[in-house]
C-alpha cells in the first residue's frame, strides 16, 4: 500500500522499454516489472550483456522479461519490439521511449548542422515515431495504450554544453513537446494516452559528461534514476490522469512543464513603433495583474474566440474576462464551438 491508496499495479500489462539496459531505461523496466508488468527490454547489440542482466534480475524477482537487440531509429527494430511483445506475452499495452544518445560536443550555431545531427533525430524522434507506429494498430484495436516519450531540460534551451550552446541534442529533445501533444491528440479517440518525461537523473550519459566533478557527485547523491521514473509511473497506468503533457521528475519532485504566454500588448492601430515602445508588456514585465496564461492549454477554438471578441470591440481586450474563462481539458478539446 502507498501513503495515499492502493499500490499502482500493472498485472497483465506488457511494456516495451527502449534503452533498458542501464540508467533510466533499466529503472523503468525494473519498476514496471516489480508492479506486475511483463517487459520487452530493448538494447543495442553492443549492450547485450546489460540487457541480459536486466532480464535475469527481473526473473529473479519473479517477473518476466525478454531482450530484443537492435538500434532505435531502425524501422525493422521497431517492428521487432512489437512482434516480441505479441509472441512472448500476447499483447502490448505500454511503450516507454527512453533510448537516447549524447549530443555532439562543438555543434554550436556556427558549425551546425554536422553529419551527426541525423543520429540525434534518429534516436530521439524518428525512432520513437517508428515504435509508436508499430504499436498503434494494436492500441487502437484494444482501445487502450500508454506511450511515454523522453525529453530533457536541455530541450527548453539556454543550456550551454561543454563547447557552448550546442544545438543538436537540445533541438531533438525540444521537439518532444510537440510530438507528445500531437500524438496525444491522435490517441484521444482510441483510449491512447501519450505524455513525456523531462528527467533530471544521474545516468550513464550524465556520468560521461560530468564524471567525478562536484556537479557529478551531487547528481549521483541526489538525482537517482529510480526516483525520476517513480514520478511518472502514473502516466503508464490504466488510471493515467492526463495526456499530452510533459512532466519534470527529479530527486523526488514532480512538476508539469508547459509553454506559457504573457497577456502581452494590444494596440488597435498597432505599428512596429508602438510595439517597441511597449515591449515590456510583450515580455510581461509591466502591468501584470494575474498569472501567466498557458497558451497551449487554451484550445484553438478559445484562442479564436478571444481574438474575435477583441477585434470586434476594437479596444484593449477585457483581460479579466480572458483570464477567468474556464479552460477546456487538453485531453478533450472542443473543435465544434461556434465562432462569432
Amino acid at each position: 500500500m502507498s501513503e495515499n491508496g492502493a499500490e499502482l499495479r500493472f498485472d497483465g500489462r506488457v511494456a516495451v522499454v527502449t534503452g533498458a539496459g542501464s540508467g533510466l531505461g533499466r529503472a523503468h523496466a525494473e519498476l514496471l516489472a516489480s508492479r506486475g508488468a511483463r517487459v520487452v527490454v530493448s538494447e543495442l547489440p553492443a549492450s547485450e550483456q546489460r540487457a541480459l542482466e536486466v532480464c535475469a534480475g527481473i526473473a529473479a524477482q519473479g517477473g518476466q522479461a525478454v531482450p530484443v537487440l537492435g538500434r532505435v531509429g531502425d524501422a525493422a527494430h521497431a517492428e521487432e519490439l512489437v512482434v516480441a511483445a505479441l509472441d512472448h506475452f500476447g499483447r502490448i499495452d505500454i511503450v516507454v521511449n527512453n533510448a537516447g544518445t549524447p549530443g555532439t560536443v562543438g555543434m554550436t550555431a556556427e558549425y551546425a548542422p554536422t553529419e551527426t545531427l541525423e543520429a540525434q533525430y534518429d534516436v530521439h524522434l524518428r525512432g520513437p515515431m517508428q515504435i509508436n507506429r508499430a504499436a498503434w494498430p494494436h492500441f487502437v484495436d484494444q482501445r487502450y495504450g500508454r506511450i511515454l516519450l523522453t525529453s530533457s531540460p536541455n530541450g527548453t534551451g539556454w543550456m550551454p554544453g561543454a563547447a557552448g550552446y550546442e544545438i543538436d541534442y537540445a533541438t531533438a529533445k525540444g521537439a518532444i513537446f510537440a510530438l507528445a501533444r500531437q500524438t496525444a491528440g491522435a490517441g484521444i479517440a482510441h483510449g491512447i494516452k501519450v505524455n513525456a518525461l523531462m528527467p533530471w537523473a544521474y545516468t550513464t550519459m550524465v556520468r560521461t559528461n560530468y564524471g567525478t566533478s562536484e556537479m557529478g557527485r551531487w547528481m549521483e547523491a541526489n538525482l537517482r534514476a529510480d526516483l525520476a521514473v517513480a514520478g511518472v509511473l502514473p502516466l503508464l497506468h490504466e488510471d493515467c490522469p492526463t495526456t499530452g503533457e510533459t512532466i519534470s521528475s527529479a530527486g523526488g519532485r514532480v512538476a508539469r512543464v508547459f509553454f506559457a504566454a504573457t497577456r502581452g500588448y494590444f494596440g488597435p492601430k498597432l505599428t512596429p513603433e508602438t510595439v517597441m515602445a511597449n515591449w515590456s508588456q510583450v515580455m510581461g514585465t509591466v502591468g501584470e495583474t494575474g498569472e501567466l496564461q498557458d497558451a497551449f492549454e487554451q484550445t484553438f477554438v478559445r484562442e479564436r474566440e478571444v481574438l474575435y471578441r477583441t477585434l470586434n470591440e476594437g479596444a484593449v481586450p477585457d483581460l479579466p474576462w480572458i483570464v477567468h474563462q474556464v479552460l477546456k481539458p487538453s485531453s478533450a478539446e472542443d473543435t465544434s464551438a461556434r465562432i462569432p
